[in-house]
């Protein structure tokens, strides 16, 4: 079982409502804070590195969240 924090769970939850579907920053901000947060969207870079060493993802070359330069982060589970 892993633990996760709040935040780290909304995370997971907005990757999974979409995924293989490219999120930006911003979409991930809306979907775990909503509009009314005040969070630099660096956070959520914080938020992921720490959502991808949970599950065991290795921040040099991930394989279930990984990043798209200049879009955000695309959710790709092994659905095996």
């Amino acid at each position: 079982m892993v633990q996760l924090s709040s935040a780290e769970y909304e995370l997971l939850v907005a990757f999974l409502t979409w995924p293989q579907v490219v999120l930006s920053r911003e979409k991930l901000l809306d979907a775990t804070h909503g509009r009314s947060a005040i969070i630099s969207d660096r956070s959520i870079d914080i938020q992921v590195s720490r959502l991808r060493r949970k599950l065991g993802d290795d921040p040099r070359e991930p394989r279930i969240i990984k990043t798209i330069w200049g879009d955000g982060y695309l959710f790709t589970p092994d659905i095996n």
